[in-house]
């Protein structure tokens, strides 16, 4: 296990020296959840990013309709309950990453709190995996998930016990592709 430390810090200095100079931003729209969840659960995403050395500030309400930063349109978060899903019965959120504007995330609020063991600091840090995993598949621009990590497709009992502890590492594979993803945000941002 330590050995997958070490590695994903060299590509996380890799990510940091490689990485186009460009600010990911994500615009979150509340819904109904406990007090002081949503904006812990924002710092740990973004401290979860920045030791990829990726910058990704996470705002309230929707983007304006000013263009990018440079890498690409603004993702917006929608925190909501389970509306019409059709996917998996466990799923906490979904992503579409195939769209050029930018993309839109669900996460589902109901299904979360039926996750959550009443205790404070678990349910911060389950919303900001989960808002990490659904923006890195944007970020890398495809559906796929990782054998470990916070790119998990589903995360056993024991991720939940480590999230309690400390952030899901993410794989250097993920990194990597991140980092690509990113290339090619900035790639379509710029041509416009």
């Amino acid at each position: 296990m330590k050995a997958y430390w070490v590695i994903g810090i060299v590509m996380a200095a890799g990510l940091r020296a490689q990485s186009p100079d460009c600010t990911v931003n994500v615009y979150v729209e509340s819904g109904p959840m406990p007090v002081g969840m949503l904006s812990d659960a924002k710092v740990k995403a973004t401290q979860m990013f920045r030791g990829i050395g990726l910058n990704v500030p996470m705002r309230n309400g929707i983007p304006s309709h000013e263009p990018g930063d440079g890498c690409g349109a603004p993702i917006v978060v929608k925190l909501e309950n389970l509306s019409g899903y059709r996917g998996g019965s466990d799923a906490l959120a979904y992503a579409e990453p195939y769209k050029r504007s930018g993309t839109c995330i669900h996460v589902f609020i109901d299904r979360l709190m039926l996750r959550l063991d009443h205790d404070a600091f678990f349910s911060n840090a389950l919303l900001a995996h989960v808002m990490v995993h659904e923006i890195t598949h944007v970020l890398e621009g495809f559906q796929r998930h990782s054998d470990e990590g916070v790119r998990k497709a589903a995360w056993s009992e024991h991720d939940y016990e480590s999230m309690k502890r400390h952030a899901l590492p993410f794989t250097p594979d993920d990194v990597d592709l991140i980092r690509r993803g990113l290339a090619k945000r900035v790639a379509r941002a710029t041509a416009h």
